[in-house]
């Protein structure tokens, strides 16, 4: 190996990383959570994942991370923020976008473009939902990135109530139904054999608004 290359991997690890220069912190916590998002993909748990782990892929000593984060639930949920930030900025595009300025439209566009964002987006979508996450306690929920969606949905829906429809079923829960709703639907869409048709998921969201709203 050329001495250019010993800083590269050898037997699974990194060399010492160059310090950053003052005030470059932040690619440092780039590189954070660049390297936890590899790792988790590779994992699949936060449970499996270690600081000392994460250090090592970016060339850090481990107690270096808590510079910017926390605990390692502040990591998973930081790295896991990039990816629902991603689907929320694409929703909340497609919701300035409609066609019609009318609330009920702007919302099926959300929801549309969040089942566009699971099927062009598998990995990252999947390392979103599929990456077990250690409980924590309940006053720590709300702070959890998935947030960023309620929030989008219920804004949405308290649109269409103010344009006059009313929402079926339990009021608080409604944000949740069209989330789980979504997902599950888009999940069943990936894993069944069948011909790969992005328009059922079209299909489907006009469903899900007929029942969950009235007029």
């Amino acid at each position: 190996m050329s001495e250019q290359n010993t800083g590269a991997r050898a037997g699974g690890t990194r060399g010492a990383r160059a310090r950053n220069p003052r005030g470059q912190g932040d690619r440092l916590r780039t590189d954070i959570l660049r390297a936890t998002e590899r790792l988790l993909e590779e994992l699949g748990s936060e449970d499996a994942l270690s600081l000392r782990a994460v250090a090592r892929e970016v060339g850090i000593a481990a107690p270096s991370i808590y510079r910017h984060f926390t605990d390692k639930t502040e990591l998973v949920w930081a790295t896991l923020a990039q990816n629902y930030e991603r689907l929320a900025e694409a929703m909340a595009e497609a919701d300035a976008d409609a066609a019609d300025d009318e609330p009920l439209e702007r919302l099926r566009a959300q929801l549309r473009a969040y089942c566009r964002y699971a099927v062009e987006h598998p990995a990252k979508y999947r390392l979103m939902y599929d990456t077990w996450q250690t409980p924590v306690e309940a006053e720590r929920l709300p702070g959890h990135p998935a947030g960023v969606l309620v929030r989008g949905w219920e804004q949405a829906l308290r649109r269409c109530e103010d344009a006059g429809w009313r929402v079926r079923g339990t009021r608080a829960e409604a944000p949740y139904v069209l989330w789980y709703s979504v997902h599950g639907r888009v999940t069943l869409w990936q894993v069944m054999p069948r011909r790969k048709d992005p328009a059922r998921l079209d299909g489907f969201v006009d469903e899900l608004l007929a029942l969950l709203l009235e007029r």
